[in-house]
């Protein structure tokens, strides 16, 4: 065996690489010309070479996020941060090529590490896991958001991207109210401003203010050497698109979906080359430990729940949503692949399912074609997943007080 060092490229080249990547990505979210995007180590970098450069910003979106990328604005020139807070590499529309130019000669190249921060922040689990974290936020803060706006002493209540906004035509009369109601805001003139950068701070807002906090919904992202996994579930809607890079897997996961009456969106990177294996599980754990956050303290619940048989084949599954895990899988399926999906895997999924949503899922299956086998598997996990999650009233299904 000969092996080769190759000492004919350097740093600098693999650095250089990586910005025109990270720049391609932007110019494909953005739908614009590479040639008019311009990087920038960080935001007050970005506006003072705009500014030696006589280029005005029409917006500046750097306080948005990543997501703010794949919602582009209309106005040009414009400042988008791609990067993370504590790494807050930029990327400036300039407008044209030539302002492009003109504000690059007086930017010095950003660091390898800012780069590399922005391009995970922009791959497709992490945009998802964004968007999914807004919308579960933006759902919390409603029915405070309702309640604030309500006051006679509001005029004005906004939804930010970092909290609530608020003004009052009298801003000491607003004070007062805020105060009454147990809220400390900060105050600027007659507008106040409460930071809520989570949906998890937006939810113990709401149970402050002895409000509750709306919708079932959850995401989770799972990155390993071998994946890079995101799924969104949320138990209030349907629909969703899932791209697993496992063609016969996304078909099985839209069923669960389909059948168990929400929605489900996933996103995993993996490596397929070597093996599905891992993609496989590790979306089946992250699929797991959503369904588990979507069902909060799991009042109502109707907890148990399928059979279901699809033409020569029968499958069954049972599942407690317990807080216990415990699987048991009983079929022979033959063969050793569906399409792109190891028979074996099967099983596999189940037992992941039970240990990350911590229920017991049994599942017995028995025909002859090892397709229609595993799709009904599926489907019945979904019906049985619609029986469980469904919700009359807010008792606690269990006697011990706890799930």
């Amino acid at each position: 065996m000969t092996a080769r060092l190759d000492l004919s490229r350097s740093p600098d080249d693999h650095a250089a690489e990586a910005r025109a990547e990270l720049l391609g990505r932007a110019a494909a979210l953005l739908n614009l010309a590479v040639d008019q995007l311009v990087l920038a180590s960080s935001p007050a970098d970005a506006r003072r070479a705009c500014t030696a450069a006589g280029v005005t910003l029409a917006a500046d979106r750097a306080a948005d996020g990543p997501l703010a990328v794949a919602r582009p604005s209309a106005a040009a020139p414009c400042l988008y941060r791609l990067g993370p807070v504590d790494a807050p590499l930029v990327v400036i529309v300039a407008g044209d090529s030539a302002a492009a130019g003109r504000i690059r000669d007086h930017l010095s190249p950003p660091a390898a590490c800012l780069v590399s921060a922005a391009g995970d922040a922009l791959s497709p689990g992490a945009l998802l896991a964004a968007e999914a974290a807004a919308h579960e936020r933006r759902r919390a803060l409603q029915p405070v958001y309702a309640l604030l706006a309500a006051e006679p002493a509001v005029s004005a209540c906004t939804i930010a991207a970092d909290g609530l906004l608020l003004t009052g035509r009298d801003g000491d009369t607003l004070a007062r109210r805020l105060t009454a109601m147990g809220l400390v805001m900060a105050r600027h003139g007659d507008t106040f401003a409460a930071a809520v950068a989570t949906a998890a701070e937006a939810r113990r807002l709401a149970r402050h203010m002895g409000l509750s906090a709306a919708g079932r919904s959850a995401h989770v992202r799972r990155t390993t050497a071998e994946t890079d996994v995101t799924v969104v579930v949320d138990l209030e809607r349907s629909g969703g698109t899932i791209t697993t890079g496992v063609a016969f897997y996304d078909h099985m996961l839209a069923q669960i979906a389909r059948h168990g009456g929400f929605a489900l969106d996933v996103s995993c990177v993996g490596d397929v080359a070597v093996d599905v294996h891992h993609s496989v599980e590790d979306v089946a754990l992250a699929l797991g430990e959503a369904l588990r956050q979507a069902l909060g303290d799991k009042r109502g619940l109707g907890r148990f729940g399928f059979e279901l048989p699809m033409d020569e084949t029968r499958a069954g599954v049972w599942i407690d949503l317990s807080g216990r895990p415990y699987c048991r899988f009983a079929g022979e399926i033959p063969g050793e692949r569906v399409s792109d999906f190891p028979v074996e895997m099967t099983g596999h999924v189940f037992r992941s399912l039970a240990d990350s949503l911590q229920a017991a899922i049994h599942v017995q299956v028995s025909g002859d074609n090892a397709h229609h086998m595993i799709e009904s598997c599926f489907k019945a996990l979904g019906r049985a997943l619609r029986q469980a999650l469904h919700v009359a009233g807010d008792t606690l299904p269990s006697t011990k007080g706890v799930l």
